[in-house]
């Protein structure tokens, strides 16, 4: 991470123009790739200049948006913007229950009033006011300048009362609709600030998952001295200790021991897992059973777990193409807003002949009844739960743009080996040459396979560990092809085979030595799956390397559309450029072969951990190797833009709906400033119950 990189946790945010504030004040001091989550309350960028920190952390806190250390953050702990609605509401309650008093009631006296609203309205202006200001200093426009503006016109229009007779003067006096409007917004910001936090638990769990400190082995002489470090300054090649209870910090390979992990936060599978000498343990795994000494393979940030966060956090910067009608109505939202509130004022004055103080009213309804934080938040909070219960399952998503691209994805192309078939595979070695032993040919097939990560070569391995490894030296694996590299014996070339009876051959300078027949089983579940694609009107295709009759069988048995055997990468490519042509196409694969087909694709899905290219190269990782996880996905991204679809309806209908009302007086500002308190919690609220039903749905 570069030194000039800056986090900041920030309290306060609300919506999307809290975000474009916060990012306005951060560009202006200097701020570079500037990234605001409202909803994790976090703003990262660079900053060259680290002495304009302060300066920016002060106008910050002067647009109301308190920066907090990350532990303290963590921490439960009243907001502030629950302190000042909890300092606002005494007094509004009081003031409030004048107007159930009799007539000659103290609460009645102007001047009580005046003492009972003024804290509120203070605390209120300066909230409101710090908010509006910084925002127009950075060109934007927020709804708070809609709360300010309808409680001081309602505040100073009651300051006239008291050169009106006593016996007229409360009809005057609206102390009450100020101090009921800024406790009944700054409650509808609690609401929110809260339900919100359920929408980001997902996100929170995992990054509290990830561990601070390892217990790493030194050497000190002949004996080994244990110390507790910090997670984050393990290096590649460090020795940790890992007993029962503990989170792994960072990837590794067993070197001594076993153990057995709880991977479920990791791949969303809730079996246990026996881990040995020589086998891989993912990040953020938790030891259930045994002890054992682990050699990382990785550092902090880009362990398994890492990578998870930092792909969770950058997918929830991106916005789905359906955000962005909503982002643009928003940002003229607020001006349209001051422009009907004052029409509304005059038209009710001038037109309809309503009194000075009935045409104020319906005019500070207007503007306090109207709520573009709704439409600001309907996507986030829908595509926030969605990624969380994604993650929990083990589900990558890079960019929250693809719930929206899976979700309309037409077709679905599949590799073959490793993802719809186990991986696990049985081969029968049959030597063609008798220039090499047995013990020769196996010993070459184990080196060269031990060096890829295809499903094909771990299976060899596995079947041929007993066998004794030789040097190779100019190793390479070909993509689509197979490895080769020199030995002893010579140059040495495994793959495809020419035999359409088998499935590879192993060559030395050239002679067939010995070729393999492979055969291998459906994982379990891939047959309703695929049926499952086709009722819902999905075309599926199968695209593999492997042979014309292996192939075929798989693609009979399992009801495929259409199927093409002997692919090399190459083929796939060509293949999918001709499909996408008139249909968008998913690519579903799991090694290095189908890389450039996962790029090319319309969406790529990279099934496990296998391969680091093929992660890369798509755009959604699943962590199991479980085709259910494929279905889940599907089933997720559905409900994600379901819902933000309902958000939207709800945000756009009920300014729709209840602007006009409050225009035409049948809305006074206190009914409006609870309805629009309320109105955004309505999104979160469907938000918070689409985390629900789908925690519900997958456990």
């Amino acid at each position: 991470m570069p030194e000039n990189h800056v986090s900041l946790q920030l309290e306060g945010m609300t919506c999307t123009h809290c975000s474009e504030t916060v990012n306005g004040i951060i560009c202006q001091e200097g701020g570079d790739k500037v990234h605001v989550d409202y909803l994790m309350g976090e703003a990262t960028f660079e900053l060259s200049d680290q002495s304009k920190l302060k300066i920016i952390e002060k106008r910050l806190e002067s647009a109301g948006y308190e920066t907090l250390e990350e532990s303290i953050h963590k921490k439960t702990r009243l907001s502030t913007i629950e302190k000042k609605f909890l300092f606002t509401l005494p007094f509004s309650l009081v003031l409030f229950s004048h107007m159930f008093m009799p007539s000659d009631s103290f609460l009645n006296i102007p001047l009580v009033q005046l003492f009972l609203c003024l804290p509120v309205f203070a605390l209120g202006f300066f909230h409101f006011g710090q908010s509006t200001i910084q925002a127009l200093r950075v060109r934007s426009i927020n709804m708070d300048i809609l709360i300010l503006l309808g409680s001081t016109s309602a505040f100073i229009y009651s300051l006239f009362a008291f050169r009106v007779d006593a016996h007229h003067a409360h009809d005057f006096l609206f102390f009450e609709t100020t101090s009921t409007i800024i406790s009944l917004v700054l409650l509808g910001y609690v609401i929110e600030h809260r339900a919100v936090k359920k929408t980001t638990a997902a996100l929170k769990s995992l990054i509290n998952h990830q561990p601070s400190k390892a217990k790493r082995l030194v050497q000190n002489g002949l004996n080994q001295d244990l110390e507790v470090v910090n997670a984050s300054s393990l290096s590649v090649g460090d020795q940790v200790l890992i007993n029962i209870g503990d989170t792994v910090p960072v990837d590794g390979i067993i070197r001594h021991g076993n153990v057995e992990v709880d991977q479920s936060m990791m791949t969303g599978e809730s079996d246990s897992v026996f881990v040995g000498i020589g086998e891989r343990v993912l990040s953020g795994s938790v030891v259930v059973n045994g002890s054992a000494t682990l050699k990382t393979s990785s550092d902090h940030v880009n362990s398994t777990l890492g990578q998870i966060i930092n792909l969770a956090k950058e997918s929830r910067l991106d916005k789905p193409d359906i955000q962005k009608l909503s982002d643009q109505i928003s940002k003229w939202f607020v001006p349209t807003i001051l422009i009907l509130s004052a029409l509304s004022f005059l038209l009710n004055n001038l037109i309809l002949g309503e009194s000075l103080t009935e045409s104020l009213l319906r005019s500070i309804a207007v503007l306090v009844i109207s709520c573009p934080c709704a439409m600001g938040l309907a996507t986030p909070t829908a595509v926030s739960v969605g990624l969380g219960v994604a993650n929990r399952l083990g589900i990558i998503i890079k960019k929250a743009s693809f719930f929206e691209v899976i979700n309309a994805v037409e077709a679905f192309a599949f590799d073959k080996t490793g993802t719809l078939t186990t991986g696990q595979m049985n081969f029968e070695l049959i030597r063609t040459s008798n220039n090499f032993t047995k013990n020769d040919v196996g010993a070459i097939i184990k080196s060269l396979e031990s060096r890829s990560s295809h499903p094909i070569a771990q299976s060899l391995v596995k079947q041929f560990d007993a066998f004794e490894s030789v040097n190779l030296e100019d190793f390479e694996e070909i993509i689509g092809e197979g490895v080769q590299a020199k030995t002893q014996f010579g140059k040495v070339t495994l793959g495809k085979s020419k035999n359409p009876d088998a499935d590879l051959e192993l060559r030395i300078d050239d002679e067939e030595v010995a070729h393999l027949i492979k055969s291998e089983e459906l994982k379990e579940g891939a047959g309703s799956f695929i049926n499952g694609l086709k009722k819902s009107g999905k075309r599926v295709y199968l695209l593999s390397g492997d042979s014309e009759s292996k192939t075929s069988t798989i693609s009979n048995e399992l009801g495929f559309d259409t199927y093409r055997a002997n692919m090399s990468p190459k083929e796939k490519l060509d293949f999918l450029d001709s499909q996408m042509a008139t249909e968008t196409v998913a690519m579903i694969g799991d090694g290095i072969n189908d890389a450039p087909a996962l790029s090319k694709a319309t969406i790529g899905i990279a099934m496990g951990l296998s391969n680091a290219i093929s992660s890369k190269a798509a755009g959604i990782v699943l962590l199991s190797t479980n085709v259910n996880r494929v279905e889940r996905l599907l089933q997720i991204s559905s409900a994600v833009v379901r819902t933000i679809k309902q958000n939207l309806f709800w945000a756009f209908s009920y300014n729709i709906v209840a602007i006009p009302l409050a225009a035409l007086g049948y809305l006074d500002p206190m009914v409006a400033a609870l309805s629009m308190a309320f109105s955004d919690v309505v999104v979160i609220g469907n938000s918070i119950r689409l985390r629900y039903t789908l925690s519900k749905k997958f456990t």
